[in-house]
């Protein structure tokens, strides 16, 4: 396992335009000491042939990790991913994010390098095991995005690129366009805010812990059916298995527009989350052991 090395973890399903930005991303990247693997719940042919070409002159490794269409399966992909993963760390995002040059940067320096922050187990009744995984690392990262427009989203899948080591006045104009949503976090010096315990406002953007937390909490539970409410279900079993959040500032990730999915099953998932919080629990029900 290298310890000093990023598995950078992509989900992806049939958006081949999104994921050559997302991918012209992390090609850019600063840093260069990671590897990526694309979770692919199903996508058809186009997609494993751009994976193959960009592969053919990607300056870091690309692992295609795809399964059998069968409706949405994100938490089954990223299960089947994890168990890949030869990283001491990974970093979970979406196929529709594109990274700034310096996110793998910032995630290896607070990751990896960054002094521990030890806090006591939980005496929750429930969890007799939530001790922290670890002495070192016991906390996970979470980020922020920006959100881009319509127009803007379409004329960048055209070309396929994006450059994004950009200098603020060229943000302000996009900002003042109406190209993006927000300037704040495009200003903000990089950091980690302090650590906390809260889930509000967790997203799958990217989040950053130590692999050894994915597999300690079973990975994602993919007793969770059609979208939402999977990311912020692993972020809660990351809570009770003894990690403190910490909110990564200054490196959002510029999510690309789309239209939104069904919400079809999101009454469902958030009774199987609320499920999960109330008796504190640290493995998923159906994860990484159950493959």
């Amino acid at each position: 396992m290298d310890k000093e090395s990023l598995a950078v973890v992509i989900s992806t399903y049939n958006r081949p335009a999104f994921l050559a930005l997302v991918l012209d991303g992390y090609r850019q990247q600063t840093d260069k000491q990671f590897s990526v693997y694309i979770a692919d719940d199903g996508s058809r042919p186009e997609t494993t042939a751009l994976i193959e070409k960009i592969s053919a002159y990607f300056p870091v490794p690309i692992h295609h990790i795809w399964q059998k269409d069968d409706g949405f399966r994100k938490s089954r992909i990223h299960n089947k991913t994890i168990r890949r993963i030869t990283e001491s760390h990974t970093l979970l995002t979406d196929g529709d994010c594109i990274p700034l040059p310096g996110l793998v940067a910032a995630h290896r320096r607070f990751a990896i390098h960054h002094p521990a922050i030890h806090h006591p187990a939980s005496s929750h009744p429930a969890a007799p095991s939530t001790a922290p995984l670890a002495k070192a690392n016991d906390y996970f990262i979470s980020g922020s995005r920006i959100l881009l427009s319509k127009s803007w989203t379409e004329k960048l899948c055209k070309c396929s690129t994006i450059h994004t080591d950009k200098p603020i006045l060229w943000w302000i104009k996009k900002r003042l366009s109406n190209n993006i949503n927000r300037l704040l976090p495009l200003i903000l010096s990089t950091r980690l805010a302090a650590p906390n315990t809260q889930l509000e406002g967790i997203r799958g953007c990217h989040l950053s812990c130590p692999t050894a937390a994915l597999l300690r909490i079973n990975g994602f539970d993919e007793s969770f059916e059609g979208w939402g409410r999977e990311d912020s279900d692993l972020t809660a079993r990351l809570l009770h298995a003894g990690l403190k959040r910490r909110n990564l500032r200054g490196q959002p990730v510029l999510h690309l527009w789309h239209p939104e999915c069904s919400r079809q099953q999101l009454g469902a998932n958030d009774i199987k989350l609320q499920a999960c919080l109330d008796e504190h629990r640290i493995e998923a029900v159906s994860g990484l052991k159950q493959l």
